[in-house]
């Protein structure tokens, strides 16, 4: 069975969150009392996004000027360029701004990657507003990363953080860091460390090989 993968944004391919970054930055005060909220478990990513992005205060030329100045991981680029020539299909998947996603991928130079995110919507001026078409009725996630990476195929996900760990339950293959990977140590699920794309590389023509051949464990590569 064909490989496919999914892969987180923030602070995976970008080395911080754009979230984060972009409320601290340009939003409202009122953001982090949402987020403490968010953290005790009060609600959910989606109420927590719809609340914070209606205190974000930036125009769009301001707002694109600072995504063409976010660090990526310096073997991003590369690591989709190798997908394509393996023939893996690789979608990114976000639980951020599409428009964050959009804009960094192109400052990169990756072109022709599916993108799965909340859509960050312009109402005016400096204000914001954001929709999501990719929640799921029994997921308090903005984006529902299960659903949007649920394919017949040998799963593969990246990421780091608390918006990955239930995809990363079903995936086949796990390369995790951060949040993620804490957790699916506790609780004792296997995992592939990285600190950077470089190691991802490394491992990906034996992984897609390997996924070709339906008597290997996939799941079991570490």
């Amino acid at each position: 069975m064909k490989l496919s993968i999914s892969c987180d944004f923030d602070g995976t391919i970008t080395v911080t969150d754009t979230v984060n970054a972009l409320l601290a930055e340009f939003a409202e005060p009122e953001w982090l009392e949402i987020e403490e909220d968010w953290c005790a478990g009060k609600f959910g990513s989606r109420e927590c996004l719809a609340r914070q992005t209606e205190l974000l205060r930036i125009e769009p030329d301001r707002l694109d000027a600072y995504l063409d100045a976010v660090a990526v991981d310096a073997d991003a680029k590369a690591f989709f360029g190798d997908c394509r020539l393996l023939g893996v299909p690789v979608s990114v998947v976000s639980d951020g701004y599409d428009w964050a996603v959009r804009r960094v991928l192109a400052s990169m130079g990756v072109r022709g990657v599916p993108i799965v995110a909340n859509r960050l919507i312009h109402t005016g001026g400096d204000r914001w507003t954001v929709r999501f078409p990719h929640a799921t009725p029994a997921c308090g996630s903005g984006v529902c990363k299960c659903a949007a990476a649920n394919a017949k195929a040998v799963m593969m996900h990246i990421g780091d953080g608390r918006s990955d760990l239930c995809v990363s339950d079903l995936a086949d293959v796990v390369f995790a860091k951060g949040h993620l990977l804490q957790s699916r140590t506790e609780r004792g699920l296997e995992s592939i460390p990285f600190d950077g794309f470089c190691e991802i590389r490394a491992r990906l023509p034996e992984i897609a090989a390997l996924s070709a051949a339906p008597a290997t464990p996939v799941q079991k590569i570490a």
